[in-house]
């Protein structure tokens, strides 16, 4: 049985022109990463129903709220004294670790050249370790 050119080519550019009509998707699929922010409707309703769940989740959400407030009106100060009122005023650890450390990232923002001079030095001292 032969096969003539024409229909080679005529099966060549079928098939070319069918894959030319298929859809192609615009973004590669998200992955199971588990350390990826989601975002959208069901992300939402699951925060929700765990802040039901852990009451110290939602503190902790209507301070994180509550501190970028402060930070687009560029009021350091009042973040430091609401973090370090948090900690007078709970004994629970979970609290107490966020408020912590919340209070080390707002000491970072306060005084960047302090926290330039410390990382530096860090570096420094971890290059010397590695040679």
């Amino acid at each position: 049985m032969t096969i003539s050119f024409k229909s080679l080519m005529l099966g060549a550019a079928l098939a070319l022109g069918s894959a030319w009509l298929l859809p192609v998707a615009a973004h590669a699929p998200r992955g199971d990463d588990p350390h990826r922010m989601q975002s959208g409707p069901m992300a939402k309703a699951r925060l929700a129903r765990a802040a039901r769940a852990h009451p110290e989740l939602a503190v902790a959400i209507d301070f994180r709220r509550l501190e970028m407030v402060y930070r687009r009106q560029g009021d350091e100060t009042a973040i430091v004294a609401m973090y370090q009122d948090l900690l007078t005023r709970t004994e629970q650890p979970k609290l107490r670790e966020f408020a912590q450390r919340r209070l080390r990232h707002a000491e970072r923002v306060a005084h960047p050249e302090q926290t330039i001079a410390e990382l530096r030095a860090r570096i420094d001292e971890k290059l010397a370790k590695a040679r």
